[in-house]
């Protein structure tokens, strides 16, 4: 099928030539501090910080990122860009795809000419079909007769021919009704990548590092599938790889080696290593083409330079690029006037070539006939056809003409540059060599493209456009996905439909039949009602924001792959909403309506209404949410802004504050808010039904004695300043509708506008350009990383030492590294270093059996292994499943999986392992887990403190330290952020692998255990890692490290290897030797093995032979466990384990029973002093909470800027003064804990499985390392809101006790927002949980509904947080005793008290506040201890068993 894929003729795809020129970019770098942001330097910075600014100017500094990039990219040509880490790759694909960004912080000079994350919720076909809808201008009725011809199987079965086809060519078939998201496997997501760009138009596709991080045979397949992809559609590809074997290089046509934004080679694929060895420089046969490509541009080279030659510098391997005819053939390309298209196929029999002159060709250096001779393809043998199979970039066509030429594999001879009479005698030469030839002949041939040979323009044109689709037909689309993506969040829907129902069924009940009585305590309730409901419906759909957020990637690569317009998106949006907006309109008016005893007038219209109401309502909050989701950079932020917006809805309402009370000059903002007109148009609805007059409750009804020729609801509406808004029943809904398209019309342009990266924006930022590479050397951080031992190094008589670091290597201008030696030897000779512990590892036949509910009887994951590992030993892990390695190695550190049983003998110097092992083993975990928070020095000294033995000083401990730092070349970084460094280049990865095993290397372990510590690094930082484990090595420690498709360079740097078969059998245990000998020598030996090619290389030899290789996967062909068990290999291991164990018999323990080696006392203060170090530092949520509490305090104390006790209206607006206060301070707060008990769950996880600290102490820190930042909060916010209210304010004691309630309310909403996130197994459960339960105790407070008037819910009322907290501030602040005669009590203008009349409607005792304080106390104290027992105790709380 794929042979005549490639050779059906015209696909109507055009064919893009990409050629760039004179690329050169540039960024700029501005440095205004050496310091990153604090709570405290960001609050000091709101009084200094313009003096500073003023003071201080900023340094900026350019730094070249490209300089003179030429190339370009040919149809179905597959090209390789690689470089060492900060090359400039990243960039110049950025640029060729025109996504460079231009603003005045870069710069970019230079020409590129052409010659013209998946949504979880949808399965793998659904995805497709959708890019397909979107993109693929290509369909059934635009074919022509040949693909009509192809397909017609397809076309009858009713199915897409085209989307079967890539579904099948990618081997995405057997998991087409899948879900994208956690349904596959990362391999078969990355292809679904890949599939969305085959099904579109695109005619390049680019790829930086597609599959980081997996296995090699994952890439092969990726690779080997867009080659496929490129060869049939005469589409190209330019992909920039880290990690890949010589099989995966052997894949691409061209390559681009890059070294410091220059190009050090660009040609085929095939001349790149002559290139070199023609400079001196020699690939050893066990070194990879690429390793050795990427040494030579990182300046590592010197090592492969023949005798005799000299090692050149990266500025002369550029001139010799530039000199050489490769570079002379890519400027002639480059720089022609006509488009030609440039080919490279592997010559056939039947090729038959021929020299010709003149030809109908132009010169592209002086556009004039040529005169020279020329090689052209004079005729095509049948068996040839039109294709030179798949290791051709094109079809042949007669009169291509042959513009380089390479015979048995020598380097490319070019025939068209140079002067002409040298390109006429080597065409002339070439043609009588090739008389004689035999074997492999490669062949460049060219064309000009012309205009009149495209025999599909008309299918062109169609998609020719940005947008495939049209507005409609786009939208139409985008609604489908969006309908199946809404199916397959139905737990999602019921959960919030169940939200609404449960608020409606409470608020019904609460409210239960207060409707319709002449009573005013009962009427105020009713108004209330209509309160609470616009409030509840509107903030049921804040659950939306995380979510909307969640899906904002997907949305920013499909809209840079055009394949729809923001405005489509934005469409299909409202209207998949509108159903389940509605839906949670019914249930909760169905809920709460008829309970309440609402109006049922004229046939029921008035439910109608109210339901019409809250689906608006709704529908509003909904859209203003995703509004806050389009120009949110993180979560932090959207919540804030909701919390913002939300206030200033509810505290202008009109429900809270008169509207006469409210200053004039903020009118406006109660007359534009809609949850104002909402109330009013609710107070319409229900209070016009109120018919009876006035005249007949004048004695009972307040408010009729004013109004007695009305009806009792007009002169409610009246009295309440309602009745000239409720004369225009429309403006509610013409407000709420104008809102709605506002807040719509501006998340359009926050969709069209804004891009925010992928990074977390919550991380610190340091103000400091970023210390990597060619940015800037950094000097002070290795001079402030040792004075703190200068008074020890004066003790020793040594130098402290300075000195710089550039790229991770010393720039040693005063002995630093002989002052480290001797720092060192000093260490020794005064007894301070710390010293490894030997011990030596024997495991002896382990298998490990996996129980499963499904099978009667577990298969076991691996089995019968034996081998040992001596201290110095350096043990690799190979072969067999990626599951598989990971099960064993964590077996062989002791952390068996509990969901299995693991039998055999694992020993530690000659003893059984106990608790006590893991304190003598380190493990370095794949997930490179760190709190982003601390500096990589903190995050060392946390693992020291915890887990280094207490009999050692803390001066030792803190030298150690400092030691790991310099072994593992983290220096130069020590005193940087550690989530500070995704500022990086490409060190990025590498650095982070670093940190994850210096954090080991800290505890100062006996065994140090890596999982895949390799992955995701490119050749240089793999060397690195390696370089430091075998210094690790050398200290006396066992390394033992699983290795996913190592090369020979990297498994020679160890020892002893441990290969294991497919299904987790062993197959080698050994020694491993130079060049990896002793492991070939003993599968060659093995009776009828496979042939050696050296080409492979000893590990893909090995792993191909056990079925496991790069390319070919298949079940061996021989029983390699059995043979290995038969071995004379395996009699020499035994023996050696039988001299391990004699050696260590007289030893009784393998260390200490004790699980933890901090005391408790010193794990609570130094796991309290890492989260005080996160809050401090984490800027974007303390400062953001103080920031936000005093927009809270200016908003409300503008509000209710002394409001007077003259009459009703004060008392009541002052009073409600402090419930909107407990609300919004409480409901926030009890929100804003859910998100970030989240942000370093998975470091808590791996401390965990490291044992470092009781898991009690990691909630305990959280909760007491609050406290400060409430402390201040509540006071800015008490402070600036009751100063300018004048609540509260009486005296300081006043001030101070109001101050002190709220500070142990707001610390006993946010402890309860905290056990819900321990006690729901997932955040979004404990969102929806907290908005509930807040909302009923808000409810439930005895404000909107007075405790008189509560039926069934006294008990929440008497165990509601909110209440004590209310009912304590509201004394506090209006209490009055009115029995003193010489009082001075504030009075109504009925001569009542204020405080009696308050209390009486409130059901307050002033008596009663030390009981209330004691409740509250109680609950907060309550909250925090079952938010530390659920973490405790809740299996969700632990780390999963893998």
């Amino acid at each position: 099928m794929l042979s005549e894929l490639i050779d059906l003729p015209n696909w109507p795809w055009s064919s893009q030539v990409v050629r760039f020129s004179g690329i050169k970019y540039s960024r700029k770098h501005e440095t205004l501090s050496d310091s990153y942001e604090t709570f405290g330097n960001k609050l000091m910075g709101c009084f200094t910080g313009p003096v500073r600014t003023i003071i201080k100017a900023k340094s900026s500094r350019w730094v070249n990122v490209l300089d003179g990039v030429d190339g370009y990219i040919m149809p179905g040509s597959m090209t390789l860009l690689i470089g060492p880490p900060g090359s400039g790759k990243s960039t110049l694909l950025e640029i060729i795809a025109g996504r460079a960004p231009g603003n005045r912080n870069s710069r970019f000079e230079g020409s590129v000419l052409y010659n013209d994350r998946h949504i979880p919720f949808l399965t793998v076909k659904e995805t497709l079909e959708f890019a397909r809808d979107c993109t693929q201008g290509l369909r059934p009725e635009n074919f022509t007769p040949q693909m009509r011809k192809f397909f017609a199987h397809a076309l009858v079965e009713g199915q897409d021919p085209f989307l079967e086809y890539v579904l099948a060519i990618l081997g995405l078939k057997q998991v087409e009704n899948e879900l994208a998201g956690e349904g596959i496997s990362e391999t078969d997501r990355q292809k679904l990548t890949a599939a969305e760009l085959a099904l579109g138009t695109y005619s390049l596709m680019l790829y930086d590092q597609p599959l980081a991080g997996t296995d090699l045979a994952a890439t092969y397949d990726l690779v080997d599938t867009i080659r496929t992809i490129s060869r049939i559609q005469q589409s190209s590809a330019i992909m920039s790889l880290t990690q890949l074997s010589q099989e995966i290089f052997d894949l691409f046509d061209r390559v681009i080696l890059l070294s410091g934004g220059r190009i050090l080679f660009q040609g085929p694929r095939q001349d790149a290593i002559p290139y070199f060895t023609n400079l001196g420089y020699m690939k050893h046969p066990n070194i990879e083409s690429h390793e050795f490509l990427v040494d030579i541009a990182a300046g590592d080279g010197a090592e492969y330079v023949v005798p005799g030659a000299t090692s050149l510098s990266i500025d002369e391997l550029v001139e010799c690029y530039k000199a050489a005819d490769h570079y002379q053939d890519v400027l002639r390309i480059v720089g022609g006037d006509y488009v030609k298209h440039t080919y490279w196929v592997e010559s056939e029999p039947g090729l038959g070539l021929t020299l010709k002159t003149p030809s109908k060709y132009l010169s592209a250096i002086d556009a004039l006939p040529r005169r020279q001779t020329e090689l052209i393809v004079a005729k095509l043998s049948s068996k040839v056809g039109q294709s030179g199979g798949m290791q051709s970039t094109g079809r042949v066509q007669v009169g291509d003409v042959v513009t380089g030429i390479s015979i048995n594999n020598e380097e490319m001879q070019y025939l068209v540059v140079g002067p002409k009479r040298t390109q006429r005698e080597r065409a002339t030469k070439v043609f009588s060599l090739l008389k004689q030839a035999r074997g492999h002949i490669r062949l460049q041939v060219e064309r000009v493209k012309e205009e009149e040979e495209d025999e599909n323009q008309i299918q062109w044109k169609q998609f020719q456009r940005p947008f495939v689709q049209s507005w409609f037909e786009s939208t139409r689309t985008l609604i489908k996905r969006q309908i199946k993506v809404t199916k397959r969040l139905q737990a999602l829907i019921k959960l919030r439909l169940f939200q609404a129902m449960i608020l409606g069924l409470f608020g019904g009940t609460l409210f239960y039949m207060l409707g319709g009585k002449y009573d005013q305590q009962k009427m105020n309730s009713v108004r209330a009602l209509g309160f609470v409901s616009t409030m509840s419906i509107m903030l049921i759909n804040l659950v939306q924001l995380p979510l909307y957020m969640l899906q904002r990637p997907i949305f920013y690569k499909h809209r840079a792959q055009k394949f729809f317009r923001p405005s489509s998106y934005l469409v299909a949006h409202c209207v998949v909403n509108v159903p389940q907006t509605l839906a949670e309109a019914f249930a909760y008016t169905i809920s709460v309506y008829f309970l309440a005893g609402l109006s049922l007038a004229g046939n029921g219209m008035p439910f109608f209404k109210y339901l019409l109401l809250l689906f608006m309502v709704a529908y509003f909050g909904s859209s203003v949410f995703f509004f806050l989701s389009t120009v949110s950079s993180i979560p932090e932020v959207g919540n804030a802004l909701a919390g913002l917006l939300v206030s200033i809805f509810l505290l202008f309402s009109g429900f809270v504050i008169y509207p006469s009370n409210v200053p004039t000059a903020l009118k406006w903002l109660v007359y534009a808010n809609p949850i104002h007109w909402a109330n009013v148009s609710f107070c319409k609805i229900q209070f016009e039904n109120y018919l009876d007059p006035c005249s007949k409750y004048e004695s009972e009804l307040p408010f009729c004695s004013r109004y007695p020729h009305m009806t009792v609801g007009k002169a409610y509406v009246t009295f309440f300043e309602l009745s000239k808004d409720t004369e225009r029943p429309w403006m509610p809904y013409v407000i709420i509708s104008a809102w709605i398209l506002l807040a719509n019309s501006l998340a359009l342009l926050g969709l069209k506008m804004i891009q925010f990266a992928g990074v977390n924006q919550s991380l610190p930022s340091s103000t400091a350009s970023p210390i990597i590479s060619k940015y800037r050397e950094d000097t002070e951080s290795e001079y402030n990383s040792f004075q703190s031992l200068s008074d020890h190094a004066r003790h020793l008589r040594i130098t402290p030492y300075s000195g710089q670091r550039s790229c991770g290597m010393i720039k040693d201008t005063s002995g630093v590294e002989r002052w480290i030696q001797e720092f060192r030897v000093e260490l020794e000779k005064n007894e301070l270093g710390i010293p490894v512990k030997p011990l030596s590892i024997v495991f002896e036949d382990l298998s490990f059996r996996r129980h499963t509910k499904d099978a009667e009887e577990n298969a076991p994951e691996f089995r019968d292994i034996t081998g040992y590992a001596r201290p110095k030993d350096k043990l690799a892990l190979l072969g067999g499943a990626k599951t598989i390695k990971s099960t064993l190695l964590k077996c062989l550190a002791g952390r068996e999986p509990l969901a299995g049983t693991l039998d055999g003998n694992l020993l530690a110097n000659g003893v059984k392992v106990g608790t006590g092992y893991a304190r003598r083993i380190g493990y370095v975990e794949r997930l490179d887990a760190h709190q982003p928070y601390l500096t990589i020095r903190e995050t060392l000294q946390f693992s020291a403190a915890l887990r280094l033995d207490q009999s050692i000083t803390a001066e030792s401990r803190h030298i150690h330290v400092e030691l790991v730092l310099d072994q593992l070349d983290l220096l130069p970084y020590s005193n940087r952020l550690v989530g500070s460094l995704r500022d990086a280049t490409g060190k990025t990865y590498e650095i982070a692998k670093k940190i994850t095993i210096a954090v080991e290397l800290a505890s100062n372990p006996s065994v140090l255990l890596l999982e895949e510590p390799l992955a995701g690094l490119d050749s240089r930082g793999t060397q690195e890692i390696l370089s430091i484990l075998s210094r690790v090595s050398e200290s006396g420690r066992v390394v033992i490290a699983s290795l996913e498709y190592p090369n020979t360079r990297v498994l020679e740097s160890f020892d002893l290897a441990l290969i294991l078969t497919h299904d987790g059998r062993q197959a080698y245990f050994g020694s491993v030797g130079l060049d990896c000998n002793e492991i070939l020598d003993y599968f060659l030996s093995i009776p009828k093995a496979p042939r050696y090619s050296k080409r492979a290389g000893p590990v893909s030899f090995v792993l191909a032979t056990l079925g496991l290789g790069v390319k070919k996967r298949a079940i061996p062909t021989h029983n390699f466990p059995e043979i290995y068990n038969a071995s004379t290999l395996q009699e020499a291991n035994s023996r050696e384990i039988s001299r391990i164990k004699v050696l260590h018999s007289d030893r009784r323990s393998a260390g200490s029973s004790s699980i933890y080696s901090a005391s408790y006392s010193l794990q609570a203060s130094v796991v309290l002093m890492r989260t005080q170090r996160l809050l401090w530092r984490n800027v974007q949520y303390t400062y953001g909470r103080l920031t936000g509490c005093i927009m809270i305090g200016l908003l409300m104390g503008s509000l209710y800027y002394k409001i007077e006790f003259t009459d009703v209206y004060g008392l009541t607006s002052r009073s409600l003064y402090i419930y909107m206060q407990v609300i919004l301070v409480g409901v926030i707060s009890a929100n804003n804990i859910i998100p970030q008990l989240g942000t370093d769950r998975l470091v808590y996880f791996r401390e965990k499985r490291a044992g470092m600290y009781l898991p009690i102490f990691y909630p305990i820190s959280w909760a007491v390392g609050e406290i400060p930042y409430f402390f201040m909060a509540t006071l800015a916010v008490v402070g600036i809101g009751n100063g300018m209210a004048g609540i509260g304010t009486g005296s300081a004691h006043e001030f101070l006790t109001y101050w002190m309630v709220l500070f142990v309310f707001t610390l006993c909403v946010t402890y309860f927002g905290m056990m819900i996130t321990f006690l729901a197994p997932v955040p979004t459960l404990a969102a929806f949980a907290v908005s509930i339960l807040t909302s009923f105790w808000v409810s439930a407070s005895g404000v909107v509904v007075l405790l008189s008037d509560i039926r069934f819910y006294k008990w929440m009322y008497w165990s509601n947080p909110f209440q004590y907290a209310l009912s304590l501030m509201t004394s506090i602040s209006f209490y009055c005793d009115s029995s003193k005669a010489d009082n001075r009590c504030p009075r109504l203008t009925d001569g009542s008290y204020v405080w009696e009349r308050l209390s009486a409607v409130r059901s307050l005792s002033y008596d009663r506040r030390g009981t209330d304080t004691a409740i509250l106390s109680s609950l907060c104290l309550l909250f925090a201890t079952l938010a530390f027992l659920f973490f405790v105790v809740l299996k969700h709380n632990s780390p999963p068993q893998i």
